[in-house]
């Protein structure tokens, strides 16, 4: 996490082998700062042992799905997970990307 606490200016979440949150806040987006924590938790990852990692993007993010096309993340296709919401269930139609880790 970058920034001070409380006020992040950027974030990312790993859970298992999905980059399962990449945040950067709207007055940082475009100054470079996405591509750095984008390698870390690349790198985490692999220390981690995972190989073929995975993320996913709304439909409609075409500015993240760019960004990460530009990492180096596959484009796999249009996928529909659940998520959980305080009234239960919601099927989500999303992108999912794979990169294959060093």
């Amino acid at each position: 996490m970058t920034g001070p606490p409380g006020a992040p200016e950027g974030f990312v979440r790993i859970v298992g082998a999905e980059l399962d949150q990449v945040y950067v806040a709207p007055d940082r987006m475009g100054t470079g700062l996405a591509a750095p924590m984008m390698a870390a938790a690349e790198a985490e990852m692999a220390a981690r042992g995972i190989r073929d990692a995975h993320l996913i993007a709304t439909l409609g993010n075409d500015r993240a799905a760019r960004f990460y096309e530009r990492q180096g993340w596959r484009d796999t296709g249009i996928r529909r997970v659940e998520v959980g919401t305080s009234a239960g269930p919601f099927a989500l139609d999303v992108r999912r990307f794979e990169k294959r880790l060093a």
